[in-house]
């Protein structure tokens, strides 16, 4: 192993794989990372692996967008599968303050290039059939929310990190 580097990361779980891959993305070969055990082993292993792009932040909406899109080019740089379900997800509102969150949220997607849309009762249950909408005055739809395996997304940072020069 080598005794000198730019970067250490510690932990290899999907955030530090993901910060090993994003170093090397941008030109930095000197990195390594660092894990006690195996990937996956810390907190990784037993996420849930569920995805979204509704956020109050319009920053961490932003971030999210650009994860749930850079995992197909995971996929794609290395081969390895990240377990991607894109299953959809409704927000409902019952209510018109939440109705009225719900269309600033749609006008915040619709600026960062996000494609969810705002429908109402009969297209909840076209989407989700076992939704109850009763009281339900409308809802956010996402086509892009869902799972994927954190496992297997962690391993594909981690080769796309090793592509771009990073030790493990």
């Amino acid at each position: 192993m080598k005794t000198s580097t730019r970067v250490v990361i510690i932990g290899g779980g999907v955030v530090g794989c993901s910060v090993a891959y994003h170093l090397t993305k941008l030109g930095w070969s000197d990195v390594v990372l660092l894990e006690r055990s195996e990937l996956t082993s810390g907190s990784t292993w037993h996420a849930a692996g569920g995805f979204h792009t509704l956020n109050g932040d319009t920053n961490m909406a932003a971030l999210q967008g650009y994860t749930i899109k850079l995992y197909h080019e995971l996929e794609e740089l290395t081969g390895m599968s990240c377990g991607l379900h894109h299953v959809g997800g409704v927000t409902l509102a019952d209510n018109q303050d939440s109705f009225d969150m719900l269309l600033a949220e749609r006008a915040k997607h619709r600026y960062m290039g996000l494609e969810t849309e705002i429908v109402g009762p009969e297209e909840i249950a076209k989407i989700a059939p076992i939704t109850n909408t009763d009281g339900i005055i409308g809802a956010l739809y996402d086509p892009l929310d869902g799972h994927l395996d954190p496992s297997g997304t962690t391993h594909a940072y981690a080769k796309a990190a090793r592509i771009g020069g990073a030790e493990i």
